[in-house]
């Protein structure tokens, strides 16, 4: 499986952002409201001794508000509590702050600010109040904000790690979810590529969950069930029209060499012999529509074996050699000693004596058909039929492999149309791809791709 730049790889991205954003979400809202709790407690508290502190000036006067705040001071372990009695004329009369705050009035709601107590060197984070009492005095009240400040660093620190811990598990709970649906995916994957490659009973696996992908393979199943059943229908009507008309065409052949055997005049005899060439022609029509539908059907891989591909390649440049040299050209191979294969050997022949074939009649104007083999990147074998000649055009790739399209005036000649067709579907045969390609400065080159080992070829 590929996982570069696919949906997989996107999908396993977006669930591990979409997870680690709702763990910061999640943790963002904690600390948001356990600092809202934390603030509100202290508001709370601060008005609250606001409150007991003017009724303790109410009943007992300054004297006894000032002892009441000394005694607070004294008494309390929550050092967390701030108060400070201003005269007047804006002097300390008690309290725990070295001064009141020039920021703030002297009646003011629940405010937030950084103050330092008596004999401290440094400021802290306050949350305090204030109101004015009877005679120009006024009173502050407040907390100390310092647990807020030791909650922002504990959910700091918990943040970072949890964040952390987090991603690993967004990221493990994502990669496995992209290999169920890669492993699904896959079946689905392999199967198709089955079915492509000749096999049409092939079906998907499906486990009758009933669930998304269970119904998607019964989909699938049906299709492939009714493409088959076409293919074959087709198939029995070209195997039947090419079996009926061998006969006819053959019998036909035989009374037009009787009848040229018979005939003195000239023009008859020309004709009887364009008569035969087309019955030629149209044999050989036949046999390969035959042969085609055979390697569809997957008939030929009982007939699998190991060979060299060298000295097969050797061979038809020393078959073709002649007719080569009386039509202009030059035929070489480049194949490295101990390349092999696992293969149908006369279909393959098959198929690279049609590329050479195709080479002498549609290369005018070149001097060199190269035949080679070499490995390529995987467990692959590249074979190629290589000439001079002036070339396709990129359109002219693109219809070359379609039946019975010929590419005539372009390239000329008598053929039928199939021969490519051919090549095509023997290659799909042993698993591979044929490919149509531009030889640099000018030519065609022709590549077959398969499959070098038993278990790649298709079963």
């Amino acid at each position: 499986m590929r996982w570069g730049n696919s949906t997989i790889v996107r999908l396993t991205l977006m669930l591990v952002f979409a997870q680690v954003a709702a763990l910061m979400l999640g943790l963002t809202v904690i600390h948001r409201f356990t600092s809202a709790r934390i603030l509100s407690d202290a508001r709370t508290a601060a008005e609250v001794a606001r409150d007991d502190l003017v009724d303790d000036y109410r009943q007992q006067g300054l004297p006894g508000l000032v002892e009441a705040i000394d005694y607070r001071l004294k008494v309390r372990d929550d050092r967390s509590f701030i108060v400070l009695l201003k005269r007047p004329d804006g002097r300390r009369l008690a309290g725990n702050l070295r001064e009141w705050p020039s920021a703030i009035a002297d009646t003011a709601r629940w405010r937030r600010i950084w103050l330092a107590r008596a004999g401290a060197t440094t400021a802290e984070p306050m949350g305090v109040v204030t109101t004015r009492l009877p005679g120009g005095y006024a009173l502050l009240t407040g907390e100390t904000l310092e647990a807020e400040r030791q909650l922002a660093r504990a959910s700091e620190t918990a943040f970072f790690y949890a964040l952390a811990v987090g991603v690993v598990i967004a990221a493990l709970m994502a990669a496995l979810v992209a290999w169920i649906l890669a492993r699904r995916i896959d079946i689905f994957s392999r199967a198709a590529n089955e079915f492509v490659g000749g096999k049409l009973d092939t079906r998907v696996e499906h486990d009758e969950t009933g669930d998304a992908f269970d119904r998607l393979a019964v989909s699938i199943n049906v299709m492939f069930g009714r493409i088959a059943g076409l293919v074959r229908e087709l198939r029995m009507v070209t195997d039947s029209m090419a079996h009926d008309l061998r006969s006819p065409v053959s019998r036909m052949k035989a009374r037009l060499e009787q009848g040229l055997g018979r005939t003195t005049d000239p023009a008859a005899q020309a004709a009887i012999a364009d008569a035969i060439d087309e019955a030629d022609s149209l044999h050989r029509l036949l046999d390969t529509a035959l042969e085609i539908s055979r390697a569809e059907a997957g008939i030929g891989r009982d007939q699998f074996t190991r060979f060299a591909i060298g000295p097969m390649l050797d061979d038809m440049a020393e078959v073709y050699g002649p007719l080569a040299e009386d039509r202009g050209f030059a035929i070489s191979v480049d194949a490295p000693a101990g390349l092999d294969i696992f293969a149908h050997r006369e279909l393959l022949v098959r198929a690279l004596s049609n590329l050479v074939d195709n080479a002498l009649k549609y290369a005018a104007g070149g001097s060199t058909i190269r035949i080679g083999a070499h490995h390529r990147d995987g467990n692959a074998i590249d074979m190629m039929v290589t000439d001079d000649g002036p070339g396709l055009t990129d359109d002219q790739m693109a219809a070359a492999t379609r039946r019975f399209v010929r590419l005539d005036p372009a390239r000329g000649g008598t053929g039928a149309g199939l021969g490519l067709s051919l090549v095509e579907t023997i290659a799909h045969l042993h698993g591979g791809t044929m490919f149509l390609e531009s030889s640099p400065p000018h030519g065609l080159r022709i590549r077959l791709t398969l499959p070098v080992a038993a278990d790649d070829h298709p079963s």
